[in-house]
């Protein structure tokens, strides 16, 4: 968007005080372009006419600080993004897990699940023990039910590990009872009260941390 306002405002600025800038709209902004692109890119600018003497000097001598300003911003961007990323392991879905090992509890849907994808997949007979593989480096994650993984980690400050990435699967959890149980309808409205009533997030805050 800064790239394509300036080459705008360049384009009327040259038509206006540059005779010899080209005269089509198409061929000053892709002049003006060029020169944009050049300065952003490389914090040199293609040789230009000084239409205002000593004026004119000083304002292509900010105009190549800007230029400037602008490369440094986006190199520290990129950066930035290429660090969190390496920070996090790159994990943040199914794609990254591809050539790398995954821990599965055993007997779980997830495991199911993970040779389904063709995940590498070890088993653990619990979560501890998955949880004690991921942090010696015997898998690069755990994939398991999400509120599970959330409590661990939650409970756990002291562990380096956190959840990450999006549902692969979204589910539900039900309490279970018997057909017919006199307890259904009773159960049911006591959760829709909670539910309404907010007190469903305070207990997800409270067993599973803050979603911020």
């Amino acid at each position: 968007m800064i790239i394509l306002a300036v080459t705008v405002l360049l384009t009327f600025f040259d038509r206006q005080f540059d005779e010899a800038f080209p005269k089509r709209w198409r061929d000053g902004f892709a002049e003006s372009f060029y020169t944009v692109m050049s300065v952003a890119t490389s914090g040199k600018s293609p040789s230009r006419k000084n239409l205002f003497g000593w004026v004119g000097r000083i304002w292509q001598g900010l105009w190549l600080a800007c230029g400037i300003a602008v490369l440094a911003y986006v190199t520290s961007s990129v950066t930035s993004v290429m660090t969190t990323l390496s920070l996090t392991n790159k994990i943040n879905g199914l794609a990254d897990l591809t050539d790398r090992p995954v821990g599965v509890l055993t007997g779980t849907v997830e495991e199911d699940f993970a040779r389904q994808q063709g995940l590498q997949t070890l088993t653990y007979a619990g979560l501890d023990r998955a949880v004690e593989g991921l942090v010696n480096g015997d898998v690069a994650a755990i994939i398991a039910d999400a509120p599970v993984l959330e409590y661990h980690a939650h409970t756990h400050p002291d562990l380096p590990v956190k959840v990450v990435g999006p549902l692969f699967e979204p589910d539900k959890y039900g309490f279970a009872l018997p057909r017919q149980s006199l307890l259904t309808r009773p159960l049911t409205i006591e959760v829709l009260g909670a539910h309404d009533a907010g007190e469903i997030d305070d207990l997800r805050t409270k067993y599973f941390g803050s979603t911020e």
